[in-house]
């Protein structure tokens, strides 16, 4: 009996010291520098690249640190570096504490690195990297990556990994930037039948910008002045088996998320030409919203591919500059639901016809429509969808439904005729 209660002691020590062994590789956060921001661009050095780092000090602006540490909320360092990889190393010269990829939210490449051919090489190292998640993004920048971290310095949110947070998820949430993960990424790339489109932003403001509507236009483009950061985030960088051949509007951008179902968007507020007006330029606002996905039919065995996409929206009337009655009247609701109609779609077949003629691709997942015409991948990689696309026969129907007319129900009394 006691030989029994020894051996179960024993037991019972074993399974706590084993306990304790999950212990011995942890790491304190004070011990460890967050990358939150990584800028790649061309090096002089032959075979380099300049590695930009963004590092978010964790203390500032927390409840640990008080809420008013004295500390800068964050350090940037530029050098040249074979790869982004052992770049870690190299950074530990500078940075104290040891650095890490685990909290790592964009990758801002530099335009001019983009469109080089040695940009896909360079990307597919953090694939390499077991700290850096699929679900960081991917960003282009105008500038220099390194001048784009330098010149962005926010005036509200000077923590970064919170500013990066909030621009990106709001700015994907209204369509104005593409959903650029790496997964994306990587799927398309892996894919070889669409392009991909990457977020477009820039810290640099372009004087005398032309004021082109709400949305369309490229980040740095938005001429907004006052107590401001020039940072923006709108549009989009087209890319094509990973190397970057063009630029999409904000307002694109938009089209494409609209028509791409696996972009999650929440609504988005546009203006119309006003239906009502006989005044030129006068627009009425319009809530946008996308609750269900589109249908897409296809024909393939044909001589030119034939898809039909059918897109079912909901809007709201926002502004009803020409107070008409739409509440009331028949006639008035179906003019304005017309209106919306034929706006949308010449706007998206404008669209999807630029990407024959000029991006020569789909910039959204359409090739996966595809694939269910055929039985074997093999068969779908024979079709050359690649080669197909540009000159298929496209159609586009709007299924609108409105479910708010605006409450205007009458001119006020000057405005009579």
């Amino acid at each position: 009996m006691l030989k029994r209660k020894r051996v179960y002691k024993i037991i019972l020590l074993f399974m706590f010291i084993s306990i304790l062994t999950g212990c011995w590789d942890k790491k304190e956060l004070e011990d460890r520098a967050y990358v939150i921001g990584l800028g790649i661009d061309p090096s002089k050095e032959k075979g380099k690249i300049k590695v930009t780092m963004l590092f978010a000090n964790p203390e500032v602006g927390s409840i640990q640190g008080g809420g008013g540490s004295i500390e800068q909320p964050r350090e940037i360092i530029t050098f040249d570096a074979m790869d982004f990889i052992t770049a870690k190393g190299t950074a530990n010269a500078i940075i104290s504490r040891d650095v890490s990829y685990d909290l790592l939210k964009i990758i801002v490449v530099s335009e001019e690195f983009a469109k080089d051919p040695m940009f896909i090489s360079t990307m597919f190292d953090t694939r390499k990297d077991k700290e850096i998640r699929m679900d960081s993004y991917l960003a282009v920048s105008k500038e220099k990556a390194y001048q784009y971290f330098l010149k962005n310095k926010p005036k509200m949110e000077t923590r970064p990994h919170k500013y990066f947070q909030f621009m990106i998820n709001h700015g994907i949430e209204n369509g104005m930037i593409p959903d650029s993960t790496l997964f994306r990424f990587y799927t398309a790339i892996d894919r070889n039948a669409d392009l991909f489109l990457a977020m477009y932003t820039s810290a640099e403001r372009k004087k005398n910008a032309p004021i082109s509507g709400e949305d369309n236009f490229v980040a740095s483009e938005l001429n907004a002045t006052g107590e401001l950061d020039d940072t923006q985030f709108i549009g989009s960088a087209v890319f094509r088996n990973g190397q970057m051949i063009d630029t999409l509007t904000g307002s694109e951008t938009r089209l494409v998320n609209v028509l791409d179902d696996t972009t999650e968007i929440k609504e988005i507020l546009a203006n119309i030409p006003d239906p009502f007006s006989n005044k030129e330029g006068q627009q009425m606002a319009i809530r946008i919203i996308k609750r269900k996905s589109n249908k897409i039919k296809m024909n393939l065995h044909t001589p030119k591919p034939k898809i039909d996409i059918t897109i079912p929206l909901q809007f709201e009337i926002m502004t009803n500059p020409s107070m008409v009655n739409l509440t009331k009247n028949d006639k008035n609701q179906r003019i304005v639901k017309e209106s919306i109609r034929e706006h949308n779609v010449d706007k998206f077949k404008g669209f999807l016809k630029k990407t024959q003629t000029e991006l020569k691709g789909s910039p959204f997942p359409l090739s996966i429509y595809g694939r269910k015409n055929f039985q074997t991948m093999q068969e779908f990689d024979q079709y050359n969808w690649i080669e197909k696309y540009p000159d298929a026969d496209i159609s586009v129907k709007i299924d609108a439904k409105i479910l708010d007319y605006n409450s205007q129900q009458k001119k006020p009394s000057y405005m009579e005729d």
